[in-house]
């Protein structure tokens, strides 16, 4: 024979599991908020700048790596395009890993320069000279910063 249950038996109390719930889809949809408020629609253009930490204290070299190995580059304060495959860039950064004065190199990755990047980041690596990259989107601008 089953239990019986009494009038006055309400089961089970719901109450602070949806308080639960409720508390947690508040946070959630004030983080949604918050990253929807930092998004910038709009943008056209952006600033290549080294982060602090690696770069701190150093001279910034920088270089955008486009569609079929092209590079727009800001080096020692000279604004100079040219291919990955120019043997020129071996030399140039020899030249910032040599320097009296340390030098930090920031890379701007576009989807299609990928490969472009690989090669930079291996003669970064091979010369000891340091480095950071920055993924950008092929439709942006890249402003180089002043000098």
């Amino acid at each position: 024979m089953g239990r019986r249950k009494k009038k006055d038996d309400v089961g089970m109390d719901l109450f602070s599991f949806l308080n639960i719930m409720t508390a947690t889809i508040g946070v959630q949809t004030l983080t949604l908020v918050i990253f929807a408020l930092q998004i910038k629609p709009g943008v056209k253009a952006v600033k290549l700048l080294p982060a602090g930490g690696e770069g701190k204290a150093k001279s910034g070299n920088y270089i955008v790596c486009n569609q079929n190995g092209e590079l727009d580059m800001l080096i020692k304060n000279q604004r100079l395009t040219m291919n990955v495959n120019n043997e020129n860039i071996d030399g140039i950064i020899e030249e910032l890993s040599s320097d009296d004065k340390p030098q930090y190199l920031v890379l701007g990755v576009r989807p299609e320069g990928y490969s472009c990047f690989e090669k930079l980041r291996s003669k970064a690596e091979f010369n000891k000279l340091e480095y950071g990259y920055e993924p950008i989107e092929s439709d942006l601008e890249v402003q180089f910063p002043q000098s």
